[in-house]
This record gives C-alpha cells, sequence and structure tokens, in this order.
C-alpha cells in the first residue's frame, strides 16, 4: 500500500495538520485518544468536540469496528446489528447499480436495514446512478424494477441520479483510463453520490456490494466490513461491504438471486448479455464479455468510435475485435 505525507487545513478551525495517506482517498491517522486508525483530518481540538459528543456512540467498540467483524455469518449479522446501533445513522443509503453485487448486497442486508430503520428512525434509500452515453437502457430498466418493488414491500426510497455531462465528451478529451483516480468513475459517479450525500441527514451509512476480492485497488482500500471514511473536505460517511467476507462464485451469486422472483431482471441480463450494462464500455471489461455481449448486440459502432476518437492504440486494437461477426449471427440467418 503506497503511503504519502500531506498537510492539510482542519476544515473547522482553519490550523494546519499532517496527515498519512493509504491511496486512493481513505484515509488512516493516529491520534492519542487510545482509538487506532481513526480517519480525519481535523486538529486535536476539534477532534476532541467532536469526542464529546460522539465518543460515548463509538468509543468502547471503534477498534472492533474498523477492524470489521467476524467471517462468522451469524456471528457477522449480530456485529452488523450492534455497530448500526451504535452509529444511529439517520441516512442509509444503498449505492445500487442493477448488478449482480449491488444486488446481493441489497438481498442479504434488507431485512435488517428494514428492522433498525423502523427502531432507529432512519430513511432507506436506493441510489441509481445514470451514466449518459454510456449506461445501457436495459440496465436502467432493471435498476427501476428491483428499486420499485424494494419500495413498495420494504419501504426503501428510489433516488435516480446522473451527471450533467456526456460520457464520449471525456473519452474523446481524456481516453480510457485506469486506477484510482481514473476520470469515469470520479466524474461520472463519486460526484454524484457526494452531491446526493450533502441533501442527506447524518449520520450516513452507505451499503455497496464491492469486495476486497474484486481488484487489487478495493484489496487496499477495503480491510474491513465496516470502514469510517472521510475526505479532505472534512466530510465523512460509514460504509458498509456486506460483501466483504463473501466467497462466492459470480456463478453461485446469480443462483441466490434468481430464486428471488424481483432479482431475476438482474439474472436475465447476466445470461443474455454476460454484465450489468451499467457501463457498456469500460477499460477493464474483457475481451470475452465485450465479445459476449456483441454476439447478442451489435458493437461494430464502437470500433467505429475508437478509430476516429481515440488516440491510444491499445484501444484501438481492444475495439478492433468487434469487425469479426459472431457466429450466432450465421445461426440466425
Amino acid at each position: 500500500m503506497t503511503r504519502s505525507e500531506e498537510h492539510v487545513k482542519c476544515p473547522r478551525c482553519g490550523e494546519e495538520v499532517k496527515c498519512d495517506l493509504h491511496g486512493d482517498g481513505w484515509v488512516k491517522m493516529d491520534f492519542s485518544f487510545g482509538l487506532k486508525s481513526l480517519p480525519f483530518f481535523w486538529c486535536d481540538k476539534c477532534f476532541e468536540e467532536y469526542m464529546s459528543v460522539f465518543g460515548s456512540v463509538i468509543h468502547d467498540h471503534f477498534t472492533d469496528f474498523i477492524n470489521g467483524v467476524s467471517k462468522d455469518e451469524e456471528h457477522s449479522r449480530s456485529c452488523a446489528e450492534e455497530y448500526i446501533r451504535r452509529v444511529r445513522p439517520k441516512s442509509i443509503v444503498y449505492l445500487f447499480s442493477g448488478g449482480r453485487d449491488s444486488s446481493l448486497a441489497l438481498l442479504l442486508t434488507r431485512d435488517l436495514v428494514k428492522k433498525l430503520s423502523e427502531e432507529l428512525k432512519s430513511k432507506v434509500y436506493l441510489l441509481y446512478v445514470c451514466i449518459p452515453g454510456n449506461t445501457h437502457p436495459l440496465n436502467t430498466f432493471v435498476a427501476s424494477v428491483v428499486m420499485k418493488w424494494h419500495e413498495e414491500n420494504y419501504g426503501f426510497k428510489p433516488v435516480f441520479a446522473t451527471a450533467e455531462k456526456v460520457f464520449q465528451e471525456y473519452v474523446i478529451k481524456y481516453g480510457l483510463q485506469m486506477g484510482k483516480g481514473r476520470w469515469c468513475y470520479v466524474e461520472f459517479k463519486e460526484k454524484v453520490f457526494r452531491e446526493c450525500e450533502k441533501r442527506l441527514p447524518r449520520p450516513l451509512l452507505e451499503v455497496d456490494g464491492m469486495s476486497p476480492r474484486d481488484s487489487k485497488i478495493r484489496e487496499k482500500i477495503i480491510d474491513a466490513e465496516f470502514q469510517l471514511v472521510s475526505r479532505k473536505d472534512g466530510t465523512w460517511f460509514y460504509a458498509w461491504h456486506p460483501l466483504f467476507s463473501l466467497t462466492l462464485s459470480d456463478e453461485e451469486k446469480l443462483k441466490i438471486l434468481e430464486s428471488h422472483e424481483e432479482f431475476k431482471p438482474v439474472v436475465v441480463l447476466y445470461k443474455v448479455f454476460g454484465d450489468s450494462l451499467n457501463c457498456v464500455v469500460c477499460p477493464y471489461k474483457s475481451h470475452l464479455k465485450l465479445m459476449k455481449h456483441h454476439a447478442v448486440e451489435d458493437l461494430t459502432v464502437l470500433y467505429y468510435f475508437a478509430r476516429q476518437c481515440l488516440k491510444s492504440e491499445r484501444w484501438r486494437r481492444y475495439f478492433s475485435r468487434l469487425l469479426s461477426v459472431p457466429l450466432v449471427y450465421f445461426l440466425r440467418a
């Protein structure tokens, strides 16, 4: 994990604060309050004021909270219930993409979240972010079905959001990027999430379908099922990764979802297209996934876009595979 040292100003009083950064904005700092790795950029004085208000809520079990919960499923659920009660979130937000993992995270936690939200008087939201020019309409339809079902049966409120920009404009200007600071995530997802956060009461708990097994980047930043995340601007939220300890294969996850009628549209996308289609063009999408989609929906136009608009020879070669005609076209004729 890369480390770097920075001096930033406390967002409350302006005093300069020395901090260590651990990649991708997930911050860990040590204070002299007996709390290990508490991620804040605040100065000691402002932090003391914070603890005087919230300390009784998080102090006793804070180290356990940051280090995660037991991998035992039953114990994990009881720990999750305990920690949510301690945090007492006023807003619980599911980051829902209409994909396999965010759907499974919703399925595994919805009963507990409904129970605790009623007890704690919290509001629960299903936040879906559409990327103009890159999210397939079928993904939006699928997400709408799942969100509406949960509104009617669980009382979770659907929220549709999007960036006020178009994906293709950024691709032409910056090309396709990979890595933790890639514009496609920052501009079209991260900033949209944060704008939605600003309108919600705090404390705020975000529930996602991420796992440290998803990628090397996530392996670095997700080291516990529960995390307290802060940013340089002083804002913070609690993150819950329900799939943190899950070791199911992609096929096993889909099989679980298929056994629930409300998630069958999600499964259909994966069976037909091999993907959720939340992002049609993705620098992390394998050639196999791209060609499986191409086999059922002609994507040749992406080749022409790459040839005309992309400077990178690597990505031109990647999309040149779309010039080949899938065998299924001949079988249909």
